[in-house]
Formats: C-alpha cells, structure tokens, sequence
C-alpha cells in the first residue's frame, strides 16, 4: 500500500510539473515572437508527460510502481549526465574531440584560472556582458540605474576556452579587447560592434577581427564587441563610444544563429530601449570610474552556487552539450531590427562616416544541409540592409562557402566560434572588400 501511495504522489506531481511546464512553455512560445522548434520539442514533451502520468495513474498497481521506478531511473539517469558534464566545464565536447586528436586541453575551469591568477598577484577578473543584467534593467549606483556596456577597465580577463588554451586578455581604459590608449589616439580610423565573435571569442588577444585588421591595414581600429550582444546593444555602444570618436568608418558585424533572437530579450530592459531615441545616452564614455566600481561589485556578489544550481535543475549543460537550446525566432523581430540599423547609419552618417554590415555565418550551415537564403532568415536580413542602401560584406559568399573546407574554421571541426585562422580570413576579406570601395587606398593616400 506504500508503494502504492507513494506511486500516486510521484505520478501526481508529475502531472502538475509537466503542466506547469507546459504552461510556462506555451507563454515564451507566445510571448515577443519567440516560437523555434525547441520551445516546440519542450511543449510535446510537457504534454506528453501529462498524459503518461494520468494514464500511469489507471494502471494496476504493480505496473504503476514500475513505471514510476523506470521513470525516476531516467530522470535520475539524466541528472547524473547533467553534473557530470557540468563538472567537466562548458568545453566538455571540444575537450573530447581534442582528446581523440591527441591535442592537449587545458581543463581548468574560469574561476580556476581566476583563482591562480590572483593567488600569484595579477588582479584578474571574469568578462562582464551586459546581457546578464537586462533583466534587472541594469545595476543601481547612487540610487539611479545604469548599464555598463564594457567591461571592467584595464583589467586581466579571462574570457573563454574552445581550442584548448584560455584566451585572456589585458581590458582598455574602458573595458574593450583593445590595446590601451586607442581611445587617446586623434583620428580613429574604424570602429567594429557586434557580439562575442566580434569581441574575440575564444582567440588570444590581437587574433580577433579588429586586432587582426589593425595588423593588416595600419588603421587605427577599436573593438567594441561584447559577447551576447544583439543589435539594441550594439547601437548603444555605438552611441556612448562611437559617437564621441567619430571614426571614419562603423562595421556592424553581425551573427546569424542569434542577433535577432537577442533582439527579443534586450526589449526587455526599459534603460536599454531608451536608446531608440537618438538623444539619449548614459555618458559612459566619461562614466569608467563609477562603472568600474558597480561591476567589480556586482561580479565579487554573484552568487555562483545558486546560479549553477539552477543552470543544473534546468538542465542547461546537457541541453547546450546535445544542441538544444533555443534558436532563432520563427518570426524575428525584422522591423525592429530595420529600425535599429537604420538608426546606426544615420548616427554614423551624422559625423560624416560610412557604416558596413559584415555578415557572419554560424557552424551549422556547413555541418548540415541547409537552404542557404532562408537558413537563419539569411535573405531577408540582407533585404533589410539592401533597402538602407548599407554596404554589404557577406562572409559566408566571401570566406566560407569558397573555402575548400569551412569546418576547419571552427575549432576540433566542432560547433562554436572561429579559430584564429577563421579570424584572419574574415579580416582579410573585408580589408578586400574596403580596398575594392577605395576606402584603403583613401587611408594611405592620406
């Protein structure tokens, strides 16, 4: 009779989880055009769990506490899976492809490196990205909210690890991947935004897109990438830190597995969306002390046992290990989007410069078979930027579909950001493609 009334309860509380679960699900679907087909694959599981249960429920006894003891087999099955790889750190897939190619790996985890770091006198910290603070609408200084859009300042970094080495780097004077004092420097050449492909993920420093056209060109360019931006973000940096250099040229480099999707939670932030009206700004530029201060704050309070608690309840490390975690919208915000990037042109255009959009492919359009002018709402994008009359250097024509074996690009082959020869390639080409718009030969006429 135990196992019975226990059965009941453990079949029961299955029916309100997954109905719960479901309800939350078919809100996200439903809410800010965020419907992909994993909110779809969580929404039948939900509903098939329901009706498992309350079939369960019907069954004679003995069958009832069997499949209720199968189920928490699996469920408990599943969570040993989920801690183990969250043990093992986010780079637990690239770790075992480096290991049957007998590459060596650096397993230490972030905090790890950051421990040791400090432990031999170097005052390191994590990257900071603002998109971890738009749902609190920024942090509170002085009694007032602010959004920092860099990271701390002249800093050591520690930022990621795809390739088996930690790519750390020393922060500017404003918390970018830049060497110090470019923002001292009369007459900024070029200015690149965009997300963590563009901040330099997960390369040394000077390997990414920016130190790598720096190198290439002899422009004097900055980086004002930041990881998990989307264009909301990025035409805010483009405001406090753009504006106030008036560089002679803006790349907008965007990602195509989720800029747009970032799009949708960056509405999220009031402070954020107040960056539609092109008089606003934080003055961050003249702001670093007091953003140093609420960021160095803000990372030394993180509760990291309570977030790595939920992560593992909600089996984050498991869904990102087998790739299921959301996607881009079906129906992608593309209005706003036209909005914003129109607004960066004209911002751009303002001070006399000339804004690029640089197009960056993602993993799965070469590891899968894909159609490549809807895959990612690819056309449609390029639509938008052709109808803005904004000059367009498309990676994927340029670089990776002329490639004779783009996976290589990636590192161990494997989903994720570009090596450092991807990097190279991708400077490369829009060095060419600014050569090709005379704006090189401009630069050295000079």
């Amino acid at each position: 009779m135990r196992a019975n009334k226990f059965a009941n309860v453990v079949l029961i509380g299955g029916i309100l989880f997954f109905l719960m679960a479901l309800i939350y699900d078919l809100y996200r679907i439903m809410s800010l055009s965020s419907l992909d087909k994993h909110r779809l694959i969580f929404a039948v599981i939900a509903i098939a769990g329901v009706v498992i249960c309350s079939f369960a429920l019907r069954l004679r006894q003995d069958y009832k506490i069997n499949l209720v003891l199968t189920g928490l087999s699996i469920v408990v099955g599943v969570y040993l899976v989920e801690i183990f790889i969250f043990y093992q750190g986010r780079s637990f897939a690239h770790r075992i492809q480096a290991l049957k190619m007998e590459i060596p790996f650096d397993a230490r985890s972030k905090l790890d490196i950051i421990k040791e770091l400090k432990e031999q006198g170097v005052n390191a910290f994590p990257s900071f990205y603002p998109r971890l603070v738009i749902s609190s609408n920024g942090l509170e200084i002085n009694g007032k909210r602010i959004l920092p859009l860099g990271g701390v300042s002249r800093k050591t970094t520690v930022f990621c690890n795809e390739i088996g080495e930690w790519a750390i780097y020393k922060s500017d004077e404003h918390g970018f991947n830049n060497p110090t004092g470019l923002f001292e420097v009369d007459g900024i050449d070029m200015v690149l935004v965009g997300d963590s492909f563009t901040h330099g993920a997960c390369v040394k420093q000077g390997e990414d897109i920016a130190g790598q056209l720096r190198r290439m060109s002899g422009l004097q360019v900055i980086n004002l990438g930041i990881t998990a931006n989307g264009p909301l973000l990025e035409l805010a940096s483009l405001k406090e830190y753009g504006e106030p250099l008036k560089p002679k040229y803006v790349l907008w480099v965007y990602y195509e597995e989720n800029d747009l999707g970032d799009l949708v939670s960056e509405q999220k932030s009031p402070l954020l969306l107040k960056y539609r009206d092109n008089r606003f700004s934080q003055n961050l530029i003249s702001r670093q002390s007091e953003i140093d201060s609420v960021l160095i704050e803000y990372i030394e309070g993180i509760d990291r046992e309570t977030a790595a608690l939920l992560n593992v309840v909600k089996l984050r490390h498991l869904r990102q290990f087998l790739g299921l975690t959301a996607s881009l919208a079906a129906a992608p915000p593309l209005l706003f989007f036209t909005e914003l990037l129109g607004d960066a042109k004209n911002l751009t255009s303002s001070w006399g410069g000339k804004l690029y959009f640089v197009y960056l492919p993602m993993w799965q359009r070469y590891a899968t078979d894909v159609e490549h002018g809807t895959f990612q709402h690819r056309n449609q994008v390029l639509s938008v930027v052709q109808r803005l009359n904004i000059p367009i250097i498309d990676m994927h024509d340029q670089v990776f579909a002329a490639h004779p074996d783009p996976l290589s690009l990636f590192p161990f082959r494997m989903n994720g950001h570009y090596t450092s020869e991807g990097y190279s390639l991708v400077a490369k080409a829009i060095q060419a493609s600014l050569k090709d718009d005379g704006v090189l030969k401009q630069e050295k006429a000079k």
